[in-house]
């Protein structure tokens, strides 16, 4: 059994918020969310999260970077973005916790500070409905509101006819294509 509400003992844990991260955050969240893909089989953030990761600092985004104490000094074990740029809809959040300190609390954490920051207005993408993520929305009291689920077909192999195009009536009045002049019917 795991509890949300511990830190391993001597390793204390702090959240920070940025604008925009530097080179060095940048890679260092792209190398957490390489592992927890490694481990998921999917991507914990969308691409417009990584698109808006590497991009630079972008107004209503924000960046939560979750630390812990190890031997080297601190070590990023989570990350959430915070997306508030919907004028009707309230602020849209991803965040993914590294799959080696998983069950310690530290996405408790995370979607503490998230709903802290966006006033208890949030919606959180959880990408592949896994268990883990449904217990943490339980515990942070949100509820399912919508399910995405993305079909696919391969390619190969697929044996479709050629599509039959319609042809020109010829009773249907020709009109030669012309530019348009300013001024002009």
């Amino acid at each position: 059994m795991t509890s949300d509400d511990t830190v391993r003992p001597g390793r204390n844990r702090s959240i920070d918020t940025y604008a925009v991260l530097s080179a060095e955050q940048t890679e260092a969240v792209l190398g957490l969310l390489d592992e927890a893909a490694a481990t998921d089989g999917q991507q914990a953030v969308s691409e417009q999260g990584r698109l808006q990761l590497r991009g630079g600092e972008r107004e209503g985004v924000s960046h939560l970077l979750l630390t812990v104490e190890s031997g080297e000094g601190r070590e990023l074990v989570g990350y959430a973005q915070l997306e508030d740029t919907d004028l009707v809809e309230p602020p849209a959040a991803e965040l993914v916790v590294h799959p080696a300190h998983r069950g310690q609390g530290h996405g408790r954490a995370l979607g503490s500070a998230l709903l802290a920051a966006s006033g208890k207005r949030l919606r959180v993408w959880a990408h592949g409905g896994h268990s883990a993520a449904r217990h943490l929305a339980q515990v942070l009291g949100l509820t399912l509101f919508r399910e995405l689920r993305q079909m696919r077909r391969p390619l190969t192999d697929f044996d479709a006819p050629e599509p039959v195009l319609p042809r020109a009536s010829p009773s249907a009045p020709s009109s030669p294509a012309r530019t348009t002049r300013p001024g002009s019917p």
